[in-house]
C-alpha cells in the first residue's frame, strides 16, 4: 500500500512530535544552596517589568499568580506582613504574532499591502494560504515569541534563592506567554499540585 503525505498530513506529525519534545522539557532553575522550595508558604508576586509596557508587563505577572494558585500557593500582596518570599522578573522579549496581506500581482511580481513584508529575528513565517475575496492575495504570518527572567527574593533577608529564565515561540503570543509562565513556576515549585 503506498502512502501518500499531503501537507496536512506533515504538518500533523511535526506538531505532534513538538508536543512529545515540549512534554519532555524538563523546566530547570538555579537555587541557592541549601534553599528547599518546600519551605515556601506564602509568596507574593512582584513587579515584572518590561520595555513594551505596563499591560503586558500586568499580563505576565497575572498569568504568574495563576500558575501559583493553581499549585495550591498562598499568594499575597507584597506589602503583606506574612509574606516569605517575592516573586520579580521582567519580559526579556514579547514579539506577538503577525499577520500581512502578500499580493502577488499578474506576473507573480511581489507587491507588499501595507508595508514591507520582515521576517522577526527567531520567528518563523508562514504562508497559511489565499486570501478570500482578493485575487493572487496570499495571507502569511508570524510566530510569537515570548520570553521572561524570573527571581525569587528571600523578602526577610534580601536574598536571591532562585532564578531562572525561559523563551518559547508559538502560534499566539497569549499561548506562548501561559506556556512560559507554567515552565518557569514549574522550574520554582516542581509539579507541586
Amino acid at each position: 500500500m503506498k502512502i501518500i503525505y499531503n501537507t496536512t498530513a506533515k504538518f500533523l506529525i511535526l506538531l505532534t512530535m513538538l508536543f512529545y519534545v515540549g512534554c519532555t522539557l524538563t523546566p530547570r532553575g538555579v537555587f541557592y544552596k541549601d534553599f528547599d522550595p518546600r519551605r515556601i508558604s506564602v509568596i507574593s508576586v512582584g513587579q515584572f517589568t518590561t520595555s513594551s509596557g505596563n499591560a503586558i508587563s500586568d499580563y505576565v505577572k497575572n498569568l504568574m499568580i495563576q500558575n501559583l494558585l493553581a499549585r495550591n500557593f498562598t499568594v499575597k500582596e507584597v506589602n503583606s506582613e506574612d509574606v516569605d518570599y517575592v516573586l520579580l522578573g521582567s519580559v526579556t522579549k514579547f514579539l506577538p504574532e503577525k499577520k500581512f496581506l502578500v499580493y502577488t500581482g499578474t506576473n507573480k511580481q511581489q507587491v507588499m499591502l501595507g508595508g514591507p513584508l520582515t521576517e522577526i529575528s527567531g520567528s518563523n513565517v508562514y504562508n497559511i494560504g489565499t486570501a478570500f475575496g482578493v485575487s493572487d492575495g496570499e495571507i502569511v504570518v508570524t510566530n510569537a515569541t515570548v520570553g521572561v527572567s524570573a527571581r525569587l527574593v528571600e523578602k526577610r533577608t534580601g536574598n536571591v534563592v532562585w532564578s531562572s529564565s525561559f523563551s518559547y515561540e508559538a502560534l499566539t503570543a497569549d499561548t506562548a506567554a501561559e506556556i512560559v509562565a507554567n515552565y518557569l513556576i514549574t522550574s520554582l515549585t516542581g509539579l507541586r499540585r
